[in-house]
This record gives structure tokens, C-alpha cells and sequence, in this order.
């Protein structure tokens, strides 16, 4: 009678575990759902060509890590126009900003970052073609 008694209760604790994992899962957002998925992949496609120029021209711009903030480069004559940069921090979608229009010659300071690793997301264009680089940078 006890060993039986103890096998209804593992089981109704394991059901009940099974339960509340299912509804916590259930209660979290997903960032893997997407409406508009024929629209992101065909942004996928664009941003997958615009990383292949940039690369074939050797990644002109660089990422210069100072004392003060971060600072942009540019290593190549290209002549490089409206550049956008996202900084987007690992595992923290709270601390992800974008700067658009950004001039190639200013400094950002440190202060905007939390500390963490963050994937830089460099887009400008070349003669109004789109060009875009990724790149990883750790803020300590």
C-alpha cells in the first residue's frame, strides 16, 4: 500500500512539473515566431549581399577601441556615405541602440554601453550601394 501510495504522488508532482514548465514556456515571448517572415528573409538576402561587397573591399572600416569610447575608421578611399550603426548586446535585447546617420569621424562614448559583448552591425553605402559589416567588440 506505501509503495503504491508513493508512485501516485511522483506522478502527480511529475504532471504537475510538466504543467507549470509548459505555461511558464508558453508565457515567454519568442523571438523565433515571425509574422513577416517573406519580408525578413528578403532582407536576409539583401543584408547577405551588402556583407559580400564589403567583404570583397576587404571590410573598409574599422573599429578603433579607446580609452573614451569607440571610434570609427575608415582604412580604404571608398568614398563612404550614410553610415548606420547597431549595437547589438549578446544576450540583452534591452541594451541594443542604433545610430543613424552617423559621421564616420565622431567618437561614442563609452557611458551609452553596459558591459558585455556586443555584435556592431556597420551599414553605409558607396555610390548608393548598400554595404554592410559585422563585427564583434567587448566592453569590459
Amino acid at each position: 500500500m506505501r509503495f503504491r501510495n508513493g508512485i501516485i504522488i511522483a506522478m502527480i508532482a511529475f504532471v504537475a512539473f510538466i504543467v507549470t514548465m509548459a505555461l511558464v514556456i508558453s508565457s515567454k515571448d519568442s523571438e523565433l515566431i515571425s509574422e513577416d517572415y517573406y519580408i525578413k528573409e528578403k532582407s536576409f538576402n539583401e543584408d547577405f549581399e551588402a556583407q559580400q561587397r564589403s567583404a570583397d573591399n576587404k571590410n573598409p572600416i574599422i573599429v578603433e577601441n579607446r580609452e573614451n569610447g569607440i571610434y570609427f575608421k575608415n582604412r580604404s578611399p571608398l568614398a563612404v556615405q550614410n553610415i548606420d550603426v547597431t549595437f547589438i548586446r549578446m544576450n540583452d535585447g534591452k541594451a541594443d541602440f542604433s545610430i543613424k546617420n552617423h559621421d564616420i569621424k565622431v567618437l561614442i562614448p563609452k557611458r551609452k554601453f553596459a558591459k558585455g559583448n556586443y555584435e556592431i552591425q556597420i551599414r553605409y553605402k558607396v555610390k548608393n550601394i548598400p554595404f554592410m559589416q559585422v563585427t564583434t567588440w567587448y566592453y569590459k
